[in-house]
């Protein structure tokens, strides 16, 4: 698996596999933030391709300070991860996995982190099966301030 960093001319594609992981997002919101991590200098989106170079699917990762259950900082943290589902259940989870983690050897991480939401068993299972083990399980709040 190929990790190919995503550039301005290929934010359609980026827009389109975007839509299929956060699929409750407007377009126009997923525009806003896609420039934004775009020029964020602590986000790392890439692209994955197959051994044929076909592009199959989209990766981002973050640098973030603080992740609960790790104890280096800065730990890289895949915020998003999509593979087309033609490419699904075809043993690909391994090998993307573990070209994620060499790009974050690379580049000088230690952790790999990621969370889901509490009803995407189907995620979880893929990340237990990779190798990911589970830190905590929370629900979080917001109140706004008036």
């Amino acid at each position: 698996m190929q990790l190919t960093k995503i550039e301005k001319n290929k934010f359609s594609l980026w827009k389109k596999y975007r839509n299929a992981v956060y699929n409750s997002v407007s377009d126009e919101f997923h525009s806003m933030e896609m420039e934004r991590i775009y020029q964020d200098n602590e986000w790392f989106c890439h692209f994955i391709a197959d051994e044929n170079h076909h592009i199959i699917g989209l990766v981002e990762l973050s640098s973030r300070n603080v992740v609960d259950g790790c104890l280096s900082s800065p730990v890289a943290y895949i915020e998003g991860l999509y593979i087309e589902e033609q490419y699904r259940g075809r043993g690909l989870g391994k090998k993307l996995i573990k070209s994620i983690l060499d790009w974050c050897k690379q580049n000088g991480f230690t952790e790999l982190a990621t969370d889901t939401e509490l009803d995407n068993l189907d995620a979880q299972k893929f990340f237990h099966a990779v190798g990911f083990k589970e830190t905590f399980r929370i629900v979080e709040f917001c109140k706004k301030i008036t």
